[in-house]
């Protein structure tokens, strides 16, 4: 079976099954769509500062490398996903539990499946990771991903995860769940994060949170391990505080915490020497990925990393909306935008299989995107390089060869077609 027959079997099959995300992903997609709408005048100081940045992608790599140290981080530069595997076990030694909060970047370097194959156990702190986690299911939204998920079958799973009976209430799962994480936290020596944004000038890392798991991990555990792609990093804090400003109103979960880490807790109490690990981390390591973006930036796909990972274009996307979440995307990221970072990480092949050639072509992801990405020209471009390695689906082969040999698309010799018309 071709990689094109299974990709249509996977959507007949998500069609049927998809009918409560289906409303979901649609309640979803017109909200985004309306908030964006009402946003767009403050998003042109932030595509400034996102556009900067990218062109200035060298220097602000050196400049925050040498920034963060100056803080007192230990900085690792990781060009491809291995690079920083490595890293981070290095940095674990011999810990077998890590907490961990929500991470595209880990996400994308494979660190989940690393960390499974090795038998180390990573404790999802985000309450969505948790139960997608504990349940073994896809995620949805980039941001929600156990949003799709009932009560009752939430419940079921952290009844069995904790060994007693859990109501199926918002209100009962909150409460399981916040004490069984908080007691993965307090026995975690290691902590994990992506971050929203880097500061190059003063060495900062920027998160934003709306359930507070973020400040416990990065302050209870010893050591705190930042994963974050190289397309973070902006120039200055005023330049960072306006790019969470425009995450924190665009991504569809409110941010209640936005904080700035600058190295590790630190005293000088004493004597007015300095020691650092007072309450917080006493180590803090910042693990710059790089993997595709200078690939991109070489390719004439700059505007790739412009993207926050806000999933507006995955929710604005109609395809996204009618199938559901078995296609159009993959495990590196999902929708529009995540069929183009796919076929930079895992190759054009993926890109086919993950639904490139599935896309509508409506171009409502490049006016939905905040960032202003044009993520429909972004597909052409991926598409063209398909087509050069051959994957090309049986129909269009099919209409390519009609047309060279028929000089239609129908497959009907244009004599046969005159003398129909003829005749009729």
């Amino acid at each position: 079976m071709s990689i094109y027959e299974d990709l249509m079997n996977i959507i007949d099959k998500e069609i049927e099954e998809s009918g409560r995300i289906t409303t979901l992903l649609q309640l979803g997609a017109s909200s985004i769509i309306e908030r964006i709408k009402k946003l767009k005048p403050e998003f042109e100081e932030f595509k400034r500062i996102k556009h900067y940045s990218i062109d200035h992608l060298d220097e602000l790599v050196e400049q925050a490398t040498e920034s963060l140290k100056a803080a007192d981080c230990k900085v690792f530069y990781a060009k491809t996903a291995e690079d920083a595997l490595s890293y981070i076990l290095d940095v674990l030694g011999e810990e077998k539990m890590v907490v961990k909060s929500k991470s595209n970047t880990a996400k994308e370097i494979g660190l989940l499946e690393k960390f499974e194959e090795l038998g180390i156990e990573i404790i999802e702190t985000d309450l969505g990771d948790r139960i997608v986690q504990l349940m073994k299911a896809r995620p949805s939204h980039p941001m929600g991903p156990g949003v799709h998920l009932m009560p009752v079958d939430i419940a079921a799973a952290f009844s069995k995860q904790y060994n007693q009976d859990v109501e199926p209430t918002a209100e009962a799962i909150i409460k399981i769940a916040r004490v069984g994480i908080r007691e993965k936290i307090l026995k975690a020596h290691v902590g994990i994060t992506g971050a929203n944004v880097i500061v190059a000038e003063e060495g900062m890392i920027g998160l934003i949170e709306n359930e507070g798991n973020i400040s416990l991990i990065t302050r209870l555990p010893e050591k705190h391990i930042c994963i974050a792609g190289i397309d973070k990093i902006v120039p200055t804090w005023k330049d960072a505080v306006e790019v969470c400003k425009v995450a924190e109103k665009t991504i569809s979960l409110r941010g209640a915490y936005i904080s700035f880490i600058r190295g590790p807790s630190r005293t000088g109490d004493i004597q007015g020497r300095e020691v650092l690990g007072m309450h917080g981390a006493k180590e803090v390591h910042v693990v710059l990925v790089d993997q595709y973006r200078t690939k991109a930036l070489k390719e004439s796909f700059k505007e790739l990393l412009y993207c926050i990972n806000c999933g507006a274009c995955f929710l604005s996307c109609l395809i996204s909306n009618y199938i559901g979440l078995g296609t159009f995307g993959s495990k590196i990221a999902r929708g529009p935008i995540g069929i183009i970072k796919t076929a930079f990480i895992k190759g054009i092949e993926e890109a086919v299989k993950a639904g490139l050639y599935v896309c509508a072509q409506c171009k409502q992801c490049s006016e939905t995107c905040p960032s202003g990405i044009n993520i429909y020209e972004l597909n052409q471009k991926v598409r063209e390089k398909a087509v050069q390695q051959g994957f090309i689906m049986p129909e269009h082969e099919e209409i390519v060869k009609n047309i060279k040999e028929k000089d239609n698309p129908f497959g009907q010799k244009l004599e046969d077609k005159m003398k129909w018309r003829e005749s009729g």
